[in-house]
Parts: structure tokens; sequence; C-alpha cells
């Protein structure tokens, strides 16, 4: 317990730190609480916001490009291992809760022309979400208000107020000589 609370404590400084070095890019509406293991990675004219109450746990990283704008809204919370990777836009309600693993990526590869080049769509995340473990949130999403995703679930296409989406998946067993 006393280890958890010295990485708490050392994730402050680190973020404060962080804070006064990029005083232009990062915005912190109080100071989060993040472990000592988070990593943010910031371009030119990109901007991290992040509202009150922010709790997350370890390995947290914040990939943000060529004018990107991530915007977190209050008491919201990351599981261990989460990934916010932007070059355009991410905004991201209150209340919303992500479990282990959760990645975010508002580009994909424009693989059929160049490589090197990205197609970049906004991703929106409304209030009182919760994302559950091992989920992809792919660029172009909009998911609504009060939405449940189950863990292992690639979401590609919008999701209206009050949903819960899951995948099913099926374990196929065959007998072999």
């Amino acid at each position: 317990m006393i280890f958890e609370y010295n990485s708490i404590f050392i994730g402050i400084l680190k973020v404060i730190i962080y804070k006064i070095t990029n005083y232009n890019k990062v915005f912190f509406k109080s100071i989060p609480k993040m472990n000592c293991t988070f990593n943010i990675a910031m371009k030119k004219n990109t901007k991290l916001i992040i509202g009150k109450k922010f709790r997350s746990r370890n390995n947290i990283s914040f990939r943000i490009y060529n004018n990107g704008i991530v915007k977190i809204g209050d008491n919201c919370f990351f599981n261990d291992n989460c990934s916010i990777n932007c070059r355009k836009s991410i905004k991201i309600g209150k209340n919303v809760k992500l479990g282990q693993s959760v990645m975010i990526f508002d580009h994909d590869h424009d693989y059929k022309n160049d490589i090197n080049n990205f197609i970049c769509e906004d991703v929106i995340i409304g209030d009182n979400v919760w994302i559950g473990a091992n989920c992809i949130i792919l660029k172009g999403v909009k998911i609504g208000n009060n939405v449940v995703i189950a863990a292992n679930t690639l979401v590609n296409k919008n999701i209206a107020d009050n949903q819960m989406i899951y995948q099913k998946k099926y374990n196929i067993i065959k007998k072999y000589k």
C-alpha cells in the first residue's frame, strides 16, 4: 500500500513538472491523480485538457500529434495500460471509466495511397460511459451518453445513448489425432 501512495505522490510531482514545462499545452482543472508510470508525448500546437478528479493506474499513455486536442471531462478513471493516440480530436465526457488496456485512436494510416499519411476523424465519447478491458475505439466514432461497452469489443461505428455493445465470440474445439 505504501508503494502505491509513493507512486501517486511521484506521479503528482511529475504532473506538476510537466504542467510547468508545457504550460501552453497542458491544462488541468485540478491536479490529476496519476501513478508515476504515465507518459505524455506531445508535438507543437497540441493540447491536453483534463477535468477535475481524474484518476488513473499504471502505464497510461497520451500521444498527441500535429494540432491534436484531447479533452477529458470531470471524474474520469483510466485503468492500467490505457492509450490515447490523437492527431485531430478526442473528446471524453464526464464520469467515464476505462478498463484495462483500452486504446482510442482518431486516425488510421492511409495504406491505399501513402502509408506515411493519415486519415483523421474526431472521436467523441459521451458522459457516464463504461468501456471494458481490451476495447479499441477507432476514428470517427461517436459514443452517446450512458453507454456500456463490454470487454474485448472493437468499436468502429457510432453508438446511440443508453446502449450496451458487445461482440459474441465463440471457442471452436475440435478433436485431432
